[in-house]
């Protein structure tokens, strides 16, 4: 079931029931390549150089922000639709930033997304924070694991035992500082003159997600079960039926990554094979020749490059199959 949609009948209960409140559980928010992209002023491409210039010095409502702290300067990005992100989340979670920055990089960069102070307040974790030597915990997070959820755009910074919290999310690359994609190998935001979209962009689908997740918490807490509701069980089931139904034939597709491509498409529910026959839906590969796209379009399958599992991956749906669709070789 879904309920991050506007008909959430059935559950109104959970608000009106004079015993049960909506309850505010944990979201923790990495900042760079998530809620923002930031980049030195003197690492700014010819390019982007004129950035600076457009870039507000207070902390208004605009997107793009100049920081000069510790004798460096820099320009911070805010990502599309943050700002009602944190709105909205806001009245379901308790909002923490956890960063690999500094504890004085941090606090700057957070009086822009939260300039009223209305949702970190004095939570907002910094490098000098951990624990554990260069890795994120939520050990240093108050509350049950079973009622956090983590919003980052890299696993591996992560203990292993965390993992399962996180919603891993597209990375935010807007300053050609920033890393491409291994996979597509594209450029950075600010190469392609563009941004991403507010209402339907990376931040507004993991709204929904979010939504969903909160209120099949909410939903399993007030069945008569006796079993504790915990997001990891959540977001593990949620994420199985991404692409349940669907079976990817892989063709020439390296194995590489933290998480190779083919447990992503186990994770997302679909089933995986290296052969390609009649019994597949999804041919995925880099690139492939003319008699395997022959085929794909004789026998209805659908033949889709990479970024379409990646897609799917990061923003937690079944992307549409024709925007990924894949050339034949010339």
């Amino acid at each position: 079931m879904r309920f991050g949609g506007s008909d959430n009948t059935g559950l109104e209960h959970l608000y009106s029931n004079h015993w049960m409140k909506p309850k505010k559980l944990n979201l923790v928010l990495d900042l760079d390549h998530t809620l923002i992209n930031s980049s030195n002023i003197e690492d700014l491409t010819v390019g982007e150089i004129h950035l600076v210039d457009q870039a507000s010095m207070t902390k208004d409502a605009g997107s793009l922000h100049r920081l000069d702290f510790n004798d460096c300067s820099m320009l911070v990005k805010l990502r599309p639709f943050v700002r009602q992100f944190l709105e909205e989340a806001n009245t379901m979670f308790d909002l923490y930033v956890y960063t690999m920055g500094t504890r004085d990089y941090a606090a700057e960069v957070v009086k822009i997304l939260d300039p009223e102070n209305k949702y970190f307040t004095s939570k907002v974790i910094s490098r000098e924070d951990c624990t554990q030597s260069g890795v994120k915990a939520l050990d240093i997070v108050p509350g049950s694991k079973a009622c956090t959820i983590i919003l980052d755009d890299t696993l591996s910074v992560w203990t292993q035992e965390d993992r399962e919290n996180i919603i891993e999310i597209w990375k935010y690359n807007f300053f050609a500082s920033s890393s491409p994609d291994s996979y597509s190998r594209c450029k950075t935001l600010t190469q392609k003159r563009t941004d991403e979209r507010e209402a339907d962009g990376t931040l507004a689908s993991i709204l929904s997600v979010l939504k969903d997740a909160y209120w099949e918490f909410l939903l399993k807490d007030d069945e008569q079960s006796g079993l504790q509701p915990d997001f990891r069980r959540i977001l593990k089931e949620m994420r199985n039926e991404i692409l349940r139904g669907c079976l990817v034939a892989f063709i020439g597709v390296p194995r590489c990554g933290l998480i190779p491509l083919w447990q992503v498409a186990e994770q997302l529910g679909a089933k995986c094979s290296t052969v390609v026959d009649s019994s597949a839906t999804h041919v995925l590969a880099l690139h492939c020749s003319p008699s395997v796209a022959e085929w794909a379009l004789e026998n209805g399958k659908f033949l889709v490059h990479v970024n379409w599992l990646e897609s799917a991956r990061f923003l937690w749906r079944r992307p549409r199959e024709e925007e990924y669709l894949l050339p034949t070789r010339s």
